[in-house]
Formats: structure tokens, sequence, C-alpha cells
């Protein structure tokens, strides 16, 4: 029996309704989320296992913080869209692509374990705001309604780690296969002369347990990866003069730099993946401040040192924590390419 037909009118109600019982819910986790803020750097979510650096829960607590004065939800009270558009629009002039790429927070992913009665898809999107910087013309990678599915097709895959400010070596396998998928490179096949590892179980206690509360009481956490080696060596080595430029804060370091470096181990981040799809290493300039701010004048004082360092550039991936949108205390200030 055909489905009874029902006029536009009572459609586009049925729609709005819906929309608004999605912002409700949005809004309801983002007062959930403030309720959850203290004074300490990190917090333990509603699933006990899980920890949340408290920057990111004051993120979460902002909810559309687009549609809000910055001077209320913005740490430094600033618009960072602005600073992101000036920073394309100084590549561009040299013919050079941008790609922004922001990590969502852990609990858009998995809003339940941080606030229990909650489920992914009901934290609001950060769809909107990066459709201001795309009007702006600004390319951005939107990872969260990837994350989204692919937590529903393989949820026993964690994108996150549970007790660490970052995402997870799976993540980290993703990330850069998406980013060549959106911008590959003619004449490069992959994986030229790096190799993928078989799945090996990382044992780690993480940043948000070490030197807290919790430290000693709460077991380290174990997650599957696969590293790149280069020449029989695990891990990739930056280089300067590639074409791609990873830039922005400790995801960019994370399983790449090395335990001796408090990141975990080497050969799984994004630098080694992103080596593998594009079968060259790309160069990298990472930070564990400020991905919008203090990875751009770190990258300005080695653009300076090194002449010509700009001639060879063609993509500049730019990878930091959404929370950088209103967390960030650095005032957004004009920083050139090069003296």
């Amino acid at each position: 029996m055909r489905a009874p037909y029902l006029p536009a009118f009572i459609v586009c109600a049925i729609l709005s309704a819906q929309l608004l019982a999605a912002q409700d819910r949005a809004t309801l986790f983002a007062e959930a989320a403030a309720a959850k803020v203290l004074p300490s750097p990190s917090v333990q979510g509603d699933q006990p296992d899980w920890f949340f650096p408290v920057r990111e829960v004051k993120h979460l607590a902002t909810g559309r913080f687009w549609e809000k004065p910055w001077e209320e939800v913005a740490a430094n009270q600033t618009d960072p869209l602005p600073g992101i558009v000036e920073f394309h629009t100084l590549l561009a002039a040299r013919g050079i692509r941008l790609l922004v790429v922001p990590v969502p927070a852990k609990a858009s992913i998995y809003p339940e374990t941080l606030a229990t009665g909650f489920q992914a898809g009901e934290v609001a999107p950060l769809a909107p705001f990066l459709k201001r910087l795309a009007e702006a013309g600004v390319e951005v990678l939107d990872l969260e309604p990837i994350f989204l599915q692919t937590r529903a097709a393989r949820p026993e895959q964690l994108l996150y780690c549970r007790q660490d400010a970052h995402f997870s070596p799976a993540a980290a396998e993703i990330i850069p296969a998406l980013v060549a998928r959106q911008i590959p490179f003619e004449g490069t096949a992959g994986p030229g002369p790096y190799t993928l590892g078989e799945p090996v179980l990382l044992t780690f206690t993480g940043d948000q347990i070490a030197g807290s509360e919790w430290e000693g009481s709460v077991a380290p956490e174990t997650q599957p990866l696969r590293q790149v080696s280069q020449g029989g060596a695990i891990g990739v080595a930056p280089d300067p003069a590639s074409p791609v430029l990873l830039l922005g804060d400790s995801h960019t370091l994370v399983f790449h730099e090395g335990a001796e470096a408090g990141m975990h181990c080497s050969g799984a981040g994004v630098l080694d993946h992103l080596a593998l799809q594009y079968g060259f290493a790309p160069d990298l300039v990472g930070v564990r401040g400020s991905g919008l701010v203090q990875a751009r004048k770190q990258l300005f004082y080695k653009a300076a040192a090194t002449p010509g360092y700009w001639d060879n550039k063609k993509l500049v991936v730019w990878l930091f924590s959404a929370r950088e949108f209103t967390q960030s205390t650095d005032k957004p200030v004009a920083i050139p390419l090069t003296k």
C-alpha cells in the first residue's frame, strides 16, 4: 500500500521539530559538560576509565559557540576565523594549498563517556562553523561525520585514547588516508620506501593520568597500532624540503616522536602514515602549545632561518584540536610566512 501523501507544510513542520529536538539535546549536553568543569586540568568521565582535558570540556560547554559573542565563549575573546583566513591568503599568494583539519573533541564522538544518557550525534556539530571557513575560501576536512560513521561501523575500534588528550593510533592512520584522498599528488603512488607493520599492542599511561591524582591507581590503557618503517627502521624522519608540510599542535607529534618525548611511541603518527600514503616524507612543524598561534610562530622562525623554505612547498596540512577555536589563550596576531 502506498504511504499517505503528506502536504509540504506538514513535512516542513516535522523536520523543524526534529531539528529543534536535536538542538535541545545539544544544549543539554553543553550544560552537562559545563557542570563537569573543575579547577584541575583533567576531568574524569561518567565512564570512569575515560578522562578529558578540562579545556576540552570547557570548549564543549560553549555548545554552538559560533552563534555567541566571542567575548563570552573564547578564552582570548577573539574570533579565530580571520587569522585562519589570513594564513590561507598568504599561502595562496605563493600557490600553496592549505587544508585545515580540526580534530573533534573526544566527547563529541563518545558523549556517553563524559555524561551518561547522551548518544553519538547529540553534540552540537562543528559543521556550521567550518562552513564559515569554507565560505571564506578555506579548504577544510571535517572529521566529525567521518568519525561518527566509523564509530557506528566499527564500534570496537576506538578513535580516541581513553586516558589521553589525543586521538588513538587508529585515527592517526585514518586521517592521512582521508587527506591523501582529498588531495592526491600526481606521480606518487605510495608507499615508496615505506612499509606498514603488522598490528601490535601499545600499553601506556595517558597524559591525563600522568602527574594527576589518579596516577598509580588507574591501570595503563592498551591501544592497537601499526607502525611505519623506513629502510627497516621504525619511524619516518621529516623532510624539510618536502612539498608537504604537516603543521599543528601535539596531534602532529603523538605516536610519532616516541616515548622518550612523552608521545608514547614512534612510527605510528600522522606524519608516518602520511608518508606511507604519499610515498615521500612530509616536513613537520608541531608544537605542544596552541596549534593556531604558537604553531604558526614556530613555522615563521623555521622559514625565516631557511632561505628558500617555501619554494618547493605545495600543501600545508594544518592539524589541531577543535577546542582551540574557543580555548586558545593566545591573541591572534599577524604572522608573515617569512622575513
